[in-house]
């Protein structure tokens, strides 16, 4: 017999097979043991970072227990996963050991940041703030883009929402803290290669932002030595704060954009960082990051400075489009140029958009996207939708800007921007049975039909409650003549049955008076025979007023009626009913029926079985009413059981009222073992 012992996953002992196995994503649960030096310490997320001779390693701490940065410690840890699904090393426990001096920190590029070597490691990186991010889901991470020599890359710091950084832009600085180069995982699943940087302290400004942006090196023309037309996009992209002068030929995208044209002929792009927004034609100072989307070149986060100098745009000759647009044409002569289009105005893109100055226009088989942001209007006021305009404008291309990740930057085709409300000429005013107008019309129809099926609704409604109205009065009335009929049934029926009794009587006198001198016994027995049955027949009356006066027959549930009825009859006797037929079921005869045999059987049960627990059962199955009283008392001989001969009339009734009903009686009882009467009544 073989024994199948566990495999115990073996402690890990040292960092680097830690790091292995957090990112191996196999290991939740192993277990870790290992003495090593705290090289840096995060409390946004309570985390730090070790080493050991062996490599460095990242680790969330369990207890909030944070040593101390260059403090010797044994962790003792598990591999866990936490809130975002993210496999970690977590220590629980760590017990100092003594103090060490934390490796110095590493200087490293924006290449090198990208190193899987370099990770979580304390290094040291330098560049310009071109921006700065806050984080929508946690709006304490703020992210810092920079950019360097060596292109560009992120740094993330946790810190007070409440707080800026705000003058870290164009600024020159050293950041120290943990790199990042595998992905990390928080409520974003990937990111890039970063550094995290602690504190705000770990940052150092070495250059500071210019105090007035437009003092940064212009952006040379085409002729000059730094000829930005022959940089690539990657060097463009590292380049800090630069300048550039000209005059405003279109603004566009809800006035956030510009286009200008240096007296070089230069086409530069803006877009606006600081709220200022020149007019058409104004000479103009603007300072940002230069950036391109491989066809001119760009200032992001761009600040505006008019420069109250007089400027002439030399009007230009427009190039006509027509339905047929050659893409290709456009793209490599278009650009910033002046074009003409005639089309039908489709509608606006979007409404929200629509309201701050943006229309479609279709020509041939193109949509081409109208810009009039720049003056101050209502797009449907200008260009009616349905109306054909002829829109005279600057070509703009729709791009963005071109970024390491990206081979080459999305072409969206292009938009035209008019410069003044002349420039839009309506040809053909809009139709007046417009689309537009048509859905007004059809709403209308539709709105009057609805009043129309609600008003029949509620129409419907009044004569349905009108209708239930008087059916509940129809049915009150028949329920009323029902009972009434019934219990005049019910009252002939006791009358007639009374006056037979008193008949029999009758009959047991006079027996008794002529035998009275002849046999005395024999008269001695018929008269106890009367008294018995006069007794039964006060019995009988008395059951008779009662049930005239009883609303047993008004209960809904039967088993109250069945209790209501026999409570006079067993007074201090268990009662057990489970009676599984609806009251709904039955009509007024037959309840009454049952209920009187029930209260027939359970009277019997008390007065000469001498009871102490009397059991009432009843279903309905197959159309059959089946019922049965059961008692503890003292039973007896079904053959030789007392008849009417003898002044017993209650079996004898029940069977009378039994074979009204086509129904049938069994009884089951011997001496001292109680009795059990079934009733069946068919359909």
């Amino acid at each position: 017999m073989s024994v199948i012992l566990p495999i115990l996953a073996a402690v890990i002992t040292n960092v680097a097979d830690l790091r292995k196995a957090v990112w191996s994503n196999l290991h939740a649960g192993d277990s870790f043991s290992t003495t090593c030096m705290v090289t840096a310490v995060s409390s946004a997320n309570k985390s730090y970072c070790v080493k050991d001779a062996t490599g460095y390693c990242y680790m969330r701490t369990t207890n909030n227990a944070l040593p101390k940065a260059g403090m010797i410690v044994h962790i003792n840890g598990h591999i866990g996963i936490d809130q975002y699904n993210w496999q970690r090393a977590f220590a629980d426990s760590a017990v100092e050991l003594g103090k060490g001096t934390p490796p110095a920190p590493i200087t490293i590029t924006a290449e090198q940041l990208n190193d899987e070597s370099f990770d979580d490691h304390t290094v040291l990186m330098r560049g310009i703030v071109t921006d700065i991010i806050h984080d929508e889901i946690d709006p304490n991470w703020r992210f810092l883009a920079l950019r360097s020599e060596f292109g560009p890359f992120l740094a993330a710091i946790s810190m007070d929402k409440n707080q800026t950084l705000n003058h870290l832009v164009g600024a020159t600085i050293s950041a120290k803290g943990i790199a990042n180069v595998l992905p990390d995982g928080g409520k974003r699943k990937f990111k890039t290669a970063q550094l995290t940087i602690s504190a705000p302290e770990d940052i150092s400004i070495e250059i500071p932002a210019p105090k007035d942006p437009f003092e940064t090196p212009p952006i040379p023309h085409t002729s000059g030595a730094e000829n930005f037309r022959y940089k690539s996009a990657a060097l463009i992209s590292r380049m800090g704060c630069r300048s550039a002068k000209g005059v405003v030929i279109a603004i566009f995208d809800r006035q956030r954009k510009l286009l200008i044209k240096t007296k070089h002929g230069q086409l530069i792009g803006a877009e606006l960082n600081d709220g200022t927004t020149p007019l058409y034609g104004e000479s103009v100072t603007i300072a940002g990051f230069p950036e391109t989307d491989l066809f001119i070149l760009k200032l992001t986060r761009a600040a505006c400075k008019r420069n109250h100098t007089t400027a002439t745009i030399m009007p230009e000759q427009a190039t006509k489009l027509s339905g047929s647009i050659d893409m290709d044409v456009v793209l490599r002569e278009l650009l910033g140029r002046t074009v003409r289009i005639t089309g039908k105005v489709s509608g606006q893109t979007d409404e929200s958009v629509g309201r701050h100055g943006l229309f479609s226009l279709t020509c041939g088989n193109h949509q081409i996207p109208v810009d009039v942001s720049a003056l101050h209007e209502d797009a449907s006021r200008i260009a009616p939708p349905e109306s054909l305009v002829e829109v005279t404008g600057i070509c703009v291309f729709n791009t963005g800007s071109w970024s390491p990740l990206d081979i080459l930057p999305r072409i969206d085709g292009f938009t035209i921007v008019p410069r003044t409300k002349a420039d839009i000429i309506v040809v053909e005013p809009p139709p007046w049975w417009t689309a537009r107008r048509l859905l007004a019309v059809i709403v209308v129809l539709l709105g009057a039909l609805m009043a129309v099926l609600i008003w029949n609704r509620i129409l419907n409604k009044l004569i349905e409650r009108r209708g239930r109205q008087l059916f509940k009065t129809e049915v009150a009335k028949a329920e009323s003549d029902l009972r009434v009929d019934e219990r005049t049934r019910l009252a002939v029926e006791l009358h007639d049955s009374i006056a037979q009794t008193l008949t029999g009587v009758s009959f047991q006198i006079d027996a008794a008076e002529k035998n009275m001198h002849v046999n005395a016994e024999a008269a001695v027995s018929f008269l106890n025979v009367a008294r018995k049955t006069l007794l039964s027949c006060r019995e009988e009356l008395r059951r008779c007023l009662w049930d005239l006066r009883s609303q047993a027959l008004e209960e809904p549930d039967f088993q109250d009626a069945i209790r209501k009825t026999i409570q006079p009859h067993v007074e201090g006797v268990k009662a057990t009913i489970r009676f599984n037929v609806s009251r709904s079921h039955l009509s007024d005869t037959t309840a009454h029926n049952i209920l009187n045999i029930i209260r027939e059987l359970c009277a019997n049960a008390v007065r000469h079985g001498k009871a102490r627990h009397i059991r009432i059962d009843g279903e309905n199955k197959d159309g059959i009413l089946r019922f049965s009283v059961k008692d503890d008392g003292s039973g007896f001989d079904i053959s030789n059981h007392p008849d009417a001969s003898q002044g017993h009339f209650g079996l004898q009734g029940i069977k009378e009222r039994l074979r009204r009903m086509h129904g049938t009686l069994d009884i089951d009882s011997a001496a001292a073992k109680g009795t059990q009467v079934t009733v069946e009544i068919g359909k």
